[in-house]
């Protein structure tokens, strides 16, 4: 027999002192700390063997690492991600009328994920472009000579150009190390860390450029995926 609910009851109306939930309030997230990682292992297909060498953050510099201040390429993208997205999710479903007279339910049939959406500073040796421009250029390259007005493109597997991105959200105190003698807090927040599986651009937007006032010219990208796993 199904257990029967009860309505909330006078006593269970929260009517103490607002002081009894400071601690619980006073500990809110803020948006400004997060990072993107891109945990890229398929790369070499799509930037090509000698594509981003010299970006491969090695011991030994390159004339070529200037272009990366000396990181790698995927640092350098973590870095200048300005703006990203803790996914969310939605079902959908199925309409059921009959199972109980009367009554017309609905049933989960399928989980559907949103797009992930990046924003990023572009710097001035446009590596952050270059990279998201070869990653959707391998995915439908020209199959013939580029200038060649019969032309064609033909796709490419996706086993080569899907690829896995983590948004790891922390907050202020998640790295906090207070110096002697003060001990670590008892409670420090934790990492949370999403991971987008089978990742791939779907749409890479246009840039404004006009005369006038300068602004930091900004990428955004949209990228499509499989599924996310959530670590809290």
């Amino acid at each position: 027999m199904a257990s029967k609910s009860i309505f909330p009851r006078r006593s269970d109306i929260f009517k103490p002192n607002m002081k009894d939930v400071r601690d619980t309030v006073a500990r809110p997230s803020l948006d400004t700390f997060y990072q993107v990682t891109f945990s890229f292992g398929k790369a070499d297909r799509w930037l090509g063997s000698n594509g981003f060498r010299q970006f491969s953050g090695s011991s030994i510099p390159l004339p070529e690492d200037r272009r990366s201040q000396g990181r790698s390429y995927k640092d350098k993208m973590s870095i200048l991600c300005t703006e990203a997205e803790i996914p969310g999710t939605s079902f959908q479903t199925s309409l059921a009328v009959g199972h109980h007279q009367g009554i017309q339910e609905e049933f989960p049939n399928l989980r559907s994920f949103p797009p992930l959406n990046l924003t990023f500073y572009l710097d001035a040796d446009m590596v952050v472009l270059e990279v998201l421009e070869k990653w959707m250029t391998y995915i439908n390259p020209i199959s013939t000579n580029k200038r060649d007005l019969n032309a064609y493109g033909r796709f490419n597997y996706p086993d080569d150009y899907k690829e896995i991105i983590h948004l790891t959200k922390f907050e202020r105190d998640t790295f906090k190390d207070p110096k002697p003698p003060f001990r670590r807090p008892d409670y420090q927040s934790r990492l949370t860390t999403y991971e987008f599986v089978n990742v791939w651009p779907t749409n890479l937007t246009s840039m404004r450029v006009a005369y006038g006032d300068s602004n930091v010219l900004r990428c955004s990208v949209q990228l499509a995926y499989d599924r996310f796993f959530a670590d809290f």
